[in-house]
């Protein structure tokens, strides 16, 4: 307890409670085995792209090209098989350039040292014309056995939750080492850090790269959810991406956090959208309201987050 406590995860947890007991009232069938992996294959790309924006937010910036990004690979995956490639080589190409976009925005962020905010904002408009030339239109091929394996089970597991978890251990595991211990202290205290002897640069640098890995997972987890690319598809993830952040409990000033926290925030904001639907509030209006319980939720983890540094 302790520990969620340290980590700011007690108001995000609390949320995903609430949200989830009031979606299990409105949907009877909520904890069906069918019903909850449906769910977790829906919720599993914005919360991979929401711990990636959390490494980067506890790093002490902000990446606002990830929805962009994971458009760019969800139309690279569609597209490349259209020209003959055989489904290894599509991925491993992907893979590549989920690295080379999180390489550039680490370099022009970590080493230029121009704000990440602007920088990010630049590179998704890059990232969605790259996403625009792959697929002017929406549409393209995807192999419809890597929709299968998505929508399939490991020892009993989903395999939408297993690349969540895997995400999660991800993190947990450079907490252990002396990366993970950086990334937070470079968030916290970049000026010390410096002064300690540790090269600034080369943490954020990694930071970036370790994010857009797990942008990777969450274009590879959307793609094989529609089976085809669109230029458009995850514009929406950066903006929801950094509400999951904050309402996860992690400090937009950075250092202070869990992605834990983040993938809570992001699976409380998918909830939302179905305590709205099944609610049967119209369609025009569903997201006015989520956009109010959105603000509730944020200004709750805010005011949590105040009394819990006072």
């Amino acid at each position: 307890m302790n520990a969620i406590r340290h980590a700011g995860l007690l108001p995000s947890i609390g949320m995903l409670l609430a949200v989830f007991a009031i979606n299990a009232w409105l949907q009877p069938d909520l904890l069906t085995q069918e019903s909850l992996a449906s769910n977790i294959a829906t919720f599993a790309p914005i919360v991979l792209v929401s711990a990636a924006q959390a490494v980067i937010v506890l790093s002490g910036e902000l990446d606002l090209s990830v929805g962009a990004g994971v458009s760019m690979l969800n139309c690279a995956l569609a597209t490349l098989p259209e020209f003959g490639w055989s489904f290894w080589p599509v991925l491993g190409a992907s893979f590549v350039l989920a690295l080379l976009a999180g390489a550039a925005n680490g370099l022009l962020v970590a080493f230029l040292r121009l704000p990440s905010l602007i920088v990010t904002f630049a590179t998704s408009a890059i990232w969605l014309g790259v996403a625009l030339m792959f697929r002017p239109q929406p549409g393209g091929t995807i192999d419809g056995a890597l929709g299968d394996f998505y929508a399939g089970s490991i020892a009993g597991l989903p395999v939408a939750l297993l690349l969540i978890l895997a995400a999660l251990g991800l993190w947990t595991l450079l907490q252990r080492r002396r990366l993970g211990r950086r990334l937070l202290a470079v968030g916290s205290n970049p000026l010390a850090v410096f002064h300690a002897g540790i090269d600034v640069r080369w943490v954020k640098f990694a930071g970036y790269l370790i994010a857009w890995f797990l942008v990777f997972l969450s274009a590879l987890a959307i793609t094989a959810q529609t089976l085809s690319g669109d230029a458009r598809l995850g514009l929406t993830y950066t903006l929801t991406s950094i509400a999951a952040v904050v309402i996860g409990g992690i400090s937009l000033a950075g250092g202070r956090g869990s992605v834990w926290g983040a993938a809570c925030g992001a699976i409380a904001l998918g909830l939302v959208a179905n305590v709205i639907y099944f609610a049967g509030i119209p369609s025009i209006y569903q997201e006015f309201f989520k956009g109010i319980v959105i603000c509730i939720a944020l200004s709750f983890t805010f005011v949590v987050g105040r009394r819990r540094t006072a």
